[in-house]
């Protein structure tokens, strides 16, 4: 997929990940359906873009004879390989259903005497919509339990003068066709009986425009009345329609303007129906029912839903249609008149146009003209109430040009591709723009930066992905904000915070791609400044380990993290240390540098190995830590500071060395005290002539090797150590010397690891002059290089008769590496020969011991062959008995699972059994104990024995390697690992978190969230109910998980569950609020018992509902209002209340049962209540039953009540 920095629906991005196997196949599988079916065009069915469950796709083609074949696109998965050779192997064509209709016999019965040409209009949802000869429509519907498609209907159209002969243009929509003539004039027919609904004059239309308006200044008058017209299309909404010219101009109308202009174009026009006042089964004329059918019938606001969700309902409904905005005076109106199309006959409710949609074209129409080559013509066109989206395309497809026009500002963007690039067809509503190129598919999107996409990708994406988009788009990584860090480390999406991590590596070095002579350093901004923006994420990473390093089951993400921030934060300390080039930079340095190393102060005391305690000395406290123990027995324990500072240098253990000397005082645990302790280590190894060494030790501390020993030259007063500098840079430029004689000598033996390096060192390919890199040498390449490294590249060219002057170990090496097996045998067999000319160096058991750098085959057979003189046979066959290498391990790896292979494909059980039983003696005995965790994830995914080879599940699971498995994306891997989980790990959330968040399983991730969630109440509910900072805080992470799980539920449409989620997190909310307020009212882990009693309790109407709706409760309302009104005279909760839910005569009389035991100072409530009881009759009847005759009598001396209260009393 191809992004190139333009609009976007966030929403619905990711899902065209997907999507995009099939606009790929629809255009360059075109050739093999034509040339397999005989198919003269197509058209892929339109589905909905939500769906996330489509596996197969269907395209409906018209073959050259005048038949439809309906052929489908499956997606066979990802390691199956496709029927027919298409752009993508993903995808395979299959012809499960082939469907061929005979159009001509159909046109025969329906009165066609020929069949000239057929042209497929649209195909949605399996029904399809046909053109036949122009005139007429043909519908046909695939259903998905039958074999055939049934006739909807075949009709004629009722075509206007000239259309036949001057359409140009056809499209459909809601069940109308649109039909363009090249005058301007559009037909709108009704598809299933072919009827004339209604006529727009596009040209008249806008010469009204022109007629009302200064033509000066109106955006219509550059547009030519005697233009061509060639493209149509209308908006789904049917508020809006577009039409295209040839001369590359385009008109635009609102169609409800347009009517509302022209009432008589709209031909068939269907009266409006009302429902009738009284429903179809009337019971009772006061019933709810219908009340409803008499407001609906009248049109009145007047709602009998009074609850919150109506209201607010209502107000979104009216402010939507407020919103439409209006260019003049004729379309403000717009908003409180109907839309054209519901005075056509439907054929359902579905077509019914939205009540909130209207058209931002101004009244009277607006026009433009397109900036396009004049080769170049109309292809492809989308239409939205807001805007227009055009597709200009040339022969050869060598200037495609896509063009939004903004249909309210007038504004038009442009977008032409480079490079021929052609549109390809696509279904839905979305105005996208495909461009299929060379190099792949590539989506227009406009009025987006690069910077917006990726950030908005790396939200509702994942880190994999925005790095894919950067790699195929060739884009340098951008800076990804902030909270893309928060949100990744919110769901432990490790992959998410490397990425960031990654998008920072050269903050403190923009020109770390530079050389180190260039003498590039940071001018505008200093690394002080630089640093500033770390800090922020830093902190974050820090909080993060902290947090996650303080609960148990999250100590494994602890770990990890750790590891990842350490690891940056140690690449920016060695970046920042190399980018210094000269002196003036060296304070600003060192306070980047003290800044970085706070960090890792902070970081270390969460190592497992090494951590530094959190007071100083540790040497007389004792600690049960395990990784305390472990740091106790660590064997540098017994080295001088020295030797500790040496040794971790040179082997790029520097922190290990840092733990060390901090549990005894050193000063050198601090950085700088260490570095300046090992410069002086360098300067001691080059007064002992040790090169090397001094080089290991600058480059590891992130010096520069060359600028260190130039200044030493420069500075120092020991003239041997000048002497000795000097001459080792002298052997360089000879050793260039005698590489560049050799490379005009053919080679003796071409090494994979000499010319290979050069290679990679110039950065360009083999060179086609022979000898061209031998040449073409610098100095730096070769500067780090040690004599055995010199020697082995010098090999290459050497003559055999030069051979038996080099250094044997390195030549044994050189050769046993290149499995030169003729030449070692040769050596051995020579060494057996004590009168032969010397033409190989000695050859001694050490030599053979330590130097040996082939294969275990090799080694074996060269072993047999020592094997044969009896002066070697103790020495070698001692050490290979002692070594078990890498690379070996690797070897073995790899010929267990072709093996496995193999005997699979043969159906041998007994090999298979053998491989396992290898396998398992292998990561026992080798993989795990070695820590070679890749090799031992390699062997289980090769093998692919999931359930036959647990213990490896186990294997890493016990050293916490485990988040290995998930960089493997198998769904047979993703089975296992579940299975597994639930069989032996089943309480641990952490990996099933981890699992579910691998493989996207958002249904597993809210049910974990939940179930901690649950799990979290629980433990609250076992202890005694005290309020203190512990229950609150446990109460916000039960908050927090109930809103992660709602949100991981709704992304996978578990609409039942999250909804769940929800109801709890209310009430948890709920509960901190009393909490907050410093109540200690409990509402959460209620008992039925308690229910009553706690929603009695609560001070508020909507409370109740909070708690109701978590425990599926029905609330004894008339108990209820009888605690707070009666008794305590709380009017306001019974306002509330009916803002809610209305009050019944029967909530009355409920209410009015509990007076009985009532005391006498509640009357005034209880006459307050009677009246907020609309029922006149009923609030008689319960204040005559109370003995409150001075209500009943002023109800009989009420103008408004009295003759109703008397007629009822009579009856």
């Amino acid at each position: 997929v191809f992004c190139s920095g333009l609009e976007i629906w966030w929403s619905l991005f990711y899902i065209y990940f997907y999507l995009i196997y099939l606009f790929i196949f629809s255009y360059f599988s075109w050739k093999n359906i034509a040339s397999i079916f005989s198919v003269s065009s197509f058209s892929w069915e339109e589905v909905a873009v939500h769906s996330r469950s489509i596996s197969s796709f269907r395209l409906l083609a018209v073959g050259a004879h005048g038949d439809l074949k309906l052929l489908e696109v499956e997606d066979p998965g990802q390691y199956q390989q496709p029927a027919i050779m298409c752009i993508h192997r993903g995808l395979r064509l299959t012809v499960r259903n082939i469907i061929t209709l005979q159009l001509v016999v159909v046109c025969v019965f329906s009165g066609v005497c020929e069949l000239r040409s057929v042209r497929v209009l649209s195909f949605a949802a399996g029904r399809c919509c046909v053109l036949l000869n122009s005139d007429w429509l043909l519908q046909l519907q695939w259903r998905q339990t039958e074999a055939e498609p049934q006739t909807s209907s075949c009709c004629n159209i009722q075509l206007t003068d000239g259309d036949g002969r001057s359409a140009v243009s056809h499209c459909v929509c809601r069940d109308f066709l649109f039909v363009l003539s090249s005058s301007g004039l559009t037909s709108v027919y009704n598809v299933s009986d072919g009827r004339l609904l209604a006529s727009v004059d596009l040209p008249a239309y806008l010469s009204s425009g022109l007629a009302d308006d200064d033509l000066s200044s109106s955006p219509s008058s550059s547009f030519s009345s005697s233009s061509s017209f060639c493209l149509l299309q209308v908006s789904a909404d049917l508020s809006t329609a577009v039409a295209v010219t040839q001369s590359h101009a385009a008109i635009a109308v609102d169609l409800d303007h347009y009517f509302r202009m022209y009432p008589d174009h709209l031909l068939c026009a269907a009266p409006p129906s009302r429902p009738a006042l009284r429903p179809e089964h009337q019971t009772d004329q006061d019933s709810l029912s219908s009340s409803n059918c008499s407001r609906a019938a009248l049109g009145s606001t007047f709602s009998t839903d009074r609850s919150w969700e109506a209201r607010l309902a209502s107000m979104y409904s009216r402010a939507q249609q407020a919103a439409a905005p209006s260019s003049s005076s004729s379309s403000s109106s717009s908003s409180s008149s109907s839309s054209w199309s519901s005075s056509l006959p439907h054929t359902g409710a579905s077509h019914q146009a939205p009540s909130s949609a209207h058209s931002r074209v101004p009244g009277g129409g607006v026009t433009v003209s397109f900036s396009v080559p004049e080769s170049s013509s109309p292809s492809l066109l989308t239409v939205s109430e807001f805007s227009a989206q055009l597709t200009f395309v040339s022969p050869g497809n060598r200037q495609t040009t896509v063009a939004l026009w903004d249909l309210e500002s007038g504004s038009v963007s442009y977008h032409q591709a480079e490079d021929e690039a052609a549109p390809v067809q696509r279904c839905g509503e979305r105005q996208h723009r495909l461009l299929l190129k060379k190099a792949g598919l590539f989506q227009v999107l406009f009025s987006v930066s690069q910077q917006d996409l990726l950030s908005r990708l790396m939200l509702f994406g994942s880190a994999a992905t925005v790095d894919a988009v950067c790699h195929l788009n060739s884009w340098g990584r951008c800076s990804i904000p902030i909270h893309a860090l928060q949100a990744g480390l919110k769901n432990r999406q490790l992959d998410t915070v490397d990425f960031y991590l990654k998008s920072k590596e050269n903050l403190l070095n923009p020109a770390a791609d530079q050389p180190a002579a260039s003498g590039l350093s940071l001018t505008d901004s200093t690394h002080t400044d630089l640093i500033s923006e770390l800090c922020p994420a830093l902190d974050l990473l820090c909080s993060a380990v902290r947090d996650s390093n303080s609960e148990a089951q999250s100590r494994q993400f602890s770990e990890q993290l750790l590891n990842i921030t350490m690891n940056f934060v140690s690449t920016q300390i060695r970046s920042v240390l190399w980018s210094v080039v000269s002196t003036d930079e060296d304070a600003d340095v060192q306070s980047c540098v003290d800044v970085l190393d706070r960090y890792v102060t902070d970081l270390r005391s969460y190592m497992k190995r090494f951590p530094w305690p959190a007071g100083g000395d540790t040497s007389s406290t004792s600690s049960a830590d395990p990784a305390q123990e472990e740091a106790q027995g660590d064997e540098w324990e017994q080295l001088q500071a020295e030797e500790v500072v040496r040794q971790s240098i040179l082997t790029n253990q520097i922190p290990r060395a840092q733990a060390v000397l901090r549990r005894r005082s050193c000063p050198e645990q601090r950085l700088p005290a260490l570095r300046m302790e090992g410069l002086r280590q360098v300067f001691s190894c080059l007064q002992r002539r040790d090169l090397q060494t001094a080089n290991t030790l600058l480059t590891n501390m992130g010096f520069s090797v060359t600028k260190q020993l130039h200044s030493i030259c420069l500075y120092t007063d020991d003239k041997d150590l000048r002497e000795f500098v000097v001459k080792e840079q002298v052997q360089s430029v000879a050793f260039i010397k005698e590489m560049e004689r050799l490379g005009s000598l053919p080679a003796a033996r071409c090494a994979a690891d000499s010319e290979e390096v050069l290679e990679e060192l110039a950065g360009q390919t083999r060179s086609e002059e022979e000898g061209g890199l031998w040449r073409n040498l610098r100095l730096d390449w070769v500067r780090n290089w040690d004599q055995s490294c010199q020697t082995a590249v010098l090999l290459s060219r050497l003559q055999h008769t030069e051979l038996s002057s080099c250094d044997s170990a390195v030549l044994w090496c050189y050769l046993t590496a290149l499995h030169d097996r003729r030449r070692v045998v040769d050596w051995i067999n020579w060494h057996q020969e004590t009168s032969s000319a010397p033409r190989w160096p000695e050859l001694t058991p050490e030599l053979v011991n330590n130097n040996t750098a082939c294969s275990t085959y090799m080694r074996e057979n060269i072993l047999d062959l020592l094997a044969r003189y009896s002066s070697t046979v103790h020495h070698i066959t001692s050490c290979h008995c002692s070594a078990v290498p890498l690379r070996d391990l690797s070897c073995i790896v790899e010929l267990l699972v072709v093996a496995h292979d193999c005997f699979s494909l043969t159906c041998n059980m007994e090999g298979i059994v053998r491989v396992l039983q290898a396998a398992r003696h292998l990561s026992h005995t080798y993989l795990a104990p070695g820590e070679h965790y890749s090799l031992l994830v390699r062997l289980l995914t090769g093998i692919g024995r999931y359930n036959e080879m647990t213990y490896v599940f186990d294997l890493l699971h016990q050293n916490h390697r485990f988040e290995m498995l998930l960089r493997k994306k198998s769904s047979s891997l993703k089975t296992a690992l579940l299975d597994y989980l639930k069989r032996c790990l089943p309480a641990d959330s952490e990996k099933h978190n981890m699992v579910a968040l691998c493989f996207s399983m958002r249904r597993e991730i809210g049910e974990n969230h939940e179930m901690a969630a649950r799990t979290q109440l629980k433990i609250i509910e076992s202890k005694a109910w005290v309020v203190d900072p512990e229950l609150k805080s446990s109460l916000v992470k039960v908050l927090g998980l109930l809103k992660d799980a709602a949100e991981s539920f709704s992304k996978d449409s578990c609409v039942r569950q999250a909804s769940r989620c929800v109801r709890t997190a209310k009430l948890v909310a709920l509960q901190l609020h009393f909490l907050n307020q410093g109540s200690d009212l409990r509402v959460i882990n209620l008992r039925p018992a308690e229910l009553l009693n706690a929603v009695t309790s609560l001070p508020r109407c909507y409370q109740v509902f909070v708690v109701s709706e978590a425990y599926s409760y029905s609330p004894d309302w008339a108990e209820i209002l009888y605690q707070k009104v009666i008794l305590k005279g709380d009017f306001v909760y019974l306002e509330e209340l009916k803002r809610h839910r209305p009050l019944t005569s029967s909530l009355f009389e409920d209410i009015f049962k509990k007076l009985d035991g009532a005391p006498s100072s509640v009357t005034s409530n209880v006459k307050r209540l009677l009246t907020h009881c609309d029922d006149v009759y009923s609030r008689y009847r319960l204040a005559y039953q109370q003995n409150l005759y001075d209500v009943t009598k002023s109800l009989l001396q009420d103008a408004k009540t009295s003759s109703y209260l008397n007629d009822r009393l009579a009856s």
